[in-house]
């Protein structure tokens, strides 16, 4: 199965220095009537399916532009998806890498995450403020794991099953932190494909970049 990793929804402003994080809104809603047309089944988030036509869509970091720009064509077409939230950040910005990246990209807020809870849209954890958190000490990314989930279950009122490590930055150690908090799943920026053996703590991800044409998509997904 293919698990599909998204981050901007949108068009890449000129003073970006990540480009290819930005998937232009016409370029997405080509790739989804791709997997429509091609017959590609889009599973519900977290569901491992079988199958070399079986893709999940998910997105990092919860931006503003997932909302105004993903939600709509994801429910004109009926696609589910989940957002990994970097939860004390919530209604902020990209705090982690805006100086590196040249540019703020705002966050979705509470109201605008729990409407999208109500329209059916999973949320996942993506810790509190986005560290690496193999660089931090084991207290401080234990409490980044757990305080996240506890979060953004209160502040949603679902449970928070699904855990994204940020940067795809991880070891034994945290993974068994991930474990020992609840969480059932977790998503890397390994690249290939969630086969029922793998590890269902370490599903690895394509990530698709702005840059590619729905050739080169059609090709990622098929091969």
């Amino acid at each position: 199965m293919k698990v599909l990793m998204y981050h901007n929804i949108d068009h890449p402003p000129k003073t970006s220095e990540m480009k290819s994080l930005y998937v232009s809104p016409q370029k997405f809603q080509r790739q989804m009537q791709i997997l429509r047309s091609m017959k590609f089944r889009v599973v519900e988030p977290n569901r491992f399916v079988e199958g070399k036509r079986s893709v999940m869509l998910t997105f990092d970091d919860g931006y503003k532009d997932f909302l105004e720009k993903a939600y709509p064509i994801l429910k004109e077409m009926n696609l589910p998806a989940i957002v990994f939230v970097p939860a004390k950040l919530v209604g902020s910005y990209n705090v982690w890498d805006s100086y590196k990246l040249g540019v703020k990209k705002y966050l979705m807020d509470w109201e605008e995450l729990s409407f999208l809870v109500k329209e059916g849209i999973k949320i996942g954890s993506h810790t509190l403020t986005h560290p690496f958190l193999t660089r931090i000490s084991p207290s401080e990314a234990r409490r980044e794991i757990e305080a996240s989930k506890k979060l953004l279950e209160d502040k949603l009122g679902i449970p928070i099953d699904a855990f994204c490590y940020p940067y795809g930055d991880y070891n034994q150690e945290i993974k068994k932190m991930v474990a020992e908090a609840g969480y059932r799943y977790a998503y890397t920026t390994v690249e290939g494909d969630w086969r029922r053996e793998d590890d269902p703590l370490e599903i690895k991800r394509i990530y698709v970049s702005g840059y590619w044409t729905s050739l080169r998509f059609l090709l990622k997904i098929l091969i």
